[in-house]
């Protein structure tokens, strides 16, 4: 391999660099990056995770308190069963998706999803010796 080709490849790798500390307060001079660091984090994450709901009362599918249930092996069927009981607008409703969480529940023992890990389940036991 030729030294040309060589640099071309170390091209391709992170590099490291090092700094004085006074190196790092000195102020920015690239443009793009003063620019990047003067962001408000409103400017950066401008629309903040509503929640469990998004305003127009839909569910929010991304919030993190059901995005594990959305990945799961059964998220098909949780978007299924959630999605209709949301829907539910009176006390009639409650009953009215009723088959959509069963196949919910049928997914998730039939796939064990919700089933801890053996490492877990280890750690569980040393604790209890």
């Amino acid at each position: 391999m030729s030294s040309e080709e060589a640099s071309k490849i170390q091209e391709k790798f992170d590099r490291v660099g090092y700094l004085t500390e006074d190196q790092f307060w000195e102020p920015i001079k690239d443009e793009y990056v003063a620019r990047l660091a003067a962001l408000t984090p409103e400017d950066v994450f401008p629309s903040p995770n509503p929640g469990p709901s998004n305003p127009d009362g839909s569910v929010n599918f991304e919030c993190h308190c059901v995005g594990h249930l959305v990945a799961s092996p059964c998220g098909w069927e949780f978007r299924e069963a959630i999605s209709c009981q949301k829907a539910a607008t009176t006390d009639e409703d409650d009953g009215r998706c009723a088959e959509q969480l069963m196949r919910f529940m049928d997914c998730a023992i039939r796939t064990q999803c919700f089933k801890k890990n053996k490492d877990s389940e280890d750690k569980e036991d040393q604790k209890d010796e």
